[in-house]
C-alpha cells in the first residue's frame, strides 16, 4: 500500500466516523457497524484509534481470508459499537 492509498483510507474512515457521531442515537438493530476491509492490520489499527479518538467504542480487529490464501490476501475489519436502545 502506498502513502496515497493509506491517506485516502484514513480520510474516508475519518469522514465515516464523523457522520456516525452526527447522526444521533442508533436503533436497536443498529448496535454495531462493521468497518473495513482494510488491506493491513496496521491500517485497521489506525481506524480503531481514530474511532476511539472521537469517543466511539470499538471491537477488536479480526482478519478474514481463506486459510490457504497468502497473508497479502487477508482483509482486516473491526466494529464500531453503539448503545442499543429500544425503539
Amino acid at each position: 500500500m502506498n502513502a496515497g492509498d493509506c491517506l485516502a483510507g484514513v480520510a474516508t474512515t475519518a469522514l465515516l466516523i464523523l457522520s456516525l457521531v452526527l447522526t444521533g442515537p442508533a436503533r436497536a438493530d443498529d448496535c454495531q457497524l462493521r468497518m473495513g476491509p482494510y488491506a493491513s492490520q496496521s491500517a485497521a489499527e489506525l481506524g480503531v484509534r481514530q474511532a476511539r479518538g472521537v469517543g466511539l467504542k470499538t471491537s477488536g480487529i479480526w482478519g478474514e481470508g481463506d486459510v490457504v490464501s497468502q497473508i497479502a490476501n487477508r482483509q482486516y475489519f473491526f466494529n464500531v459499537l453503539f448503545a442499543c436502545s429500544p425503539t
